[in-house]
């Protein structure tokens, strides 16, 4: 089977990690008291390969391996390998150079070591996916283990689903604006997908439903986000996908590897009963919306690239296919569109995957991940953030004691710099080439 290997890394990841293992220990059906037989006969056991192995016992566990530097790994419910749980006794005091040049080189080997066995346990391979905050000391062990999978593992594709700062929100580690555009340098050329999340957006979600923000409910957010974006590479559908593929739909240019996500709030559905018809329109309409999306990323405010929809439920193809057109027909006579589509024939805009499997309890569920170049205000802002730090020379000397030079804060800055020059440049000069042809 395609196995996918889930890195949790630090202290966003593993409480997110172990929401997502929740989701999806219910998605998968598993029963505790189901006997073998039982488990053989269920359509959905080669799929479960995908994300579980030790299938034939009546405990199926994950395949993930969790690191935190702490010792607090979070307690859960679900069934993990002791093996792949490594819990150390480092304060790392929010800072990337401790983490990547003292933290890091004590404990990588070790964490590798765990890696390398749970692959070759794999037929095949299909990539990781690594969650972690790069506002504190996720940052530098993100950086360093995609770096040493980029290295070693070179055909397998690496998502990175990424707690990044808040466009207005202050967070609460002072130094994130160097920890994060540090950990940028070393992701965006080592990871093929990186999934943007703030809380500034997971705020504006949960308090659409009335909920009042709260660290537990936003890591359930993201956790059913991601979990259903997955669906499709664990269920039967229409059409089969995988990391690569989707890669290859939502990255049209190279270096163009950074997106955001949608989730369709119907967590609370009462209130979708009792007023709103939970159809096609309305599905694909809060997957495309800012007001859905888990980043505070407006999408009016950039040009839709590509997306990848994933719908669960009873939905019908022709008329949510008649919505994507109808979506694509409005952005193309409104001149949001980038001019991809007629620069690159062989690629379509929506890349979308129906599963007839119901998302636990829900009629209708779906998520989306969508690449607009509207992804470039998450990044002025955390470039704003860094020189305003960086020209006074704040807190760098407790950098460069960790044996980080200034050259990197420099590269860091001009990676920053030229991504949002790219996504703005291009896609502009695509757009402006388009009006010329329509004119």
């Amino acid at each position: 089977m395609r196995e996918i290997l889930v890195l949790q890394l630090g202290g966003f990841g593993n409480k997110m990690g172990v929401k997502f293992w929740e989701e999806m220990y219910i998605d998968s059906e598993f029963e505790s008291d189901i006997d073998l037989q039982e488990q053989n006969k269920n359509n959905l056991l080669n799929s479960s390969n995908i994300l579980f192995y030790n299938l034939s016992e009546k405990t199926p566990l994950p395949r993930t391996v969790q690191v935190d530097l702490g010792q607090d790994l979070p307690y859960s419910n679900t069934d993990f390998n002791p093996c792949n749980q490594f819990s150390f006794n480092y304060s790392s005091g929010n800072n990337f150079g401790f983490v990547k040049n003292n933290c890091c080189n004590q404990i990588v080997d070790i964490i590798f070591d765990r890696i390398r066995q749970e692959i070759e346990q794999c037929d095949s391979l299909q990539g990781f996916q690594i969650f972690a905050s790069i506002i504190g000391a996720g940052s530098g062990l993100s950086a360093v283990l995609s770096q040493m999978l980029n290295d070693e593992y070179s055909n397998a594709i690496t998502q990175c689903n990424l707690l990044v700062p808040s466009v207005k929100l202050n967070d609460n580690c002072v130094v994130s604006p160097y920890n994060s555009a540090l950990a940028f340098n070393q992701l965006i050329d080592s990871a093929e997908q990186l999934i943007f999340f703030d809380n500034e957006g997971l705020k504006q979600n949960l308090s659409r439903l009335g909920i009042q923000f709260d660290y537990q409910d936003a890591n359930l957010h993201v956790a059913q986000t991601i979990c259903c974006n997955s669906s499709p590479f664990r269920n039967p559908g229409d059409i089969n996908s995988s990391l690569r593929k989707l890669s290859t739909n939502l990255s049209p240019f190279a270096f163009y590897k950074l997106f955001t996500c949608n989730m369709t709030n119907n967590l609370y559905s009462d209130y979708y009963k009792e007023y709103l018809k939970m159809d096609e329109y309305q599905i694909f309409k809060e997957l495309i919306s800012s007001d859905h999306n888990q980043t505070s990323a407006v999408y009016t405010q950039g040009k839709f690239v590509s997306a990848a929809l994933s719908v669960r439920g009873k939905v019908s193809n022709k008329e949510f296919d008649k919505q994507c057109s109808c979506f694509d027909y409005y952005l193309e006579h409104q001149r949001y569109r980038t001019g991809v589509k007629k620069k690159f024939e062989g690629i379509n805009m929506f890349f979308t995957n129906i599963c007839q499997k119901k998302y636990q309890n829900y009629e209708f569920f779906g998520s989306s991940i969508i690449h607009s170049s509207s992804i470039t205000q998450s990044l002025k802002s955390l470039s704003e953030k860094f020189k305003k730090m960086y020209p006074k020379k704040s807190y760098v000397h407790k950098y460069i004691q960790e044996g980080i030079e200034e050259s990197e804060f420099v590269g860091a800055q001009s990676r920053l710099d030229d991504t949002i020059f790219l996504y703005q440049d291009t896609l502009d000069t695509y757009q402006d080439e388009h009006f010329e042809y329509q004119e």
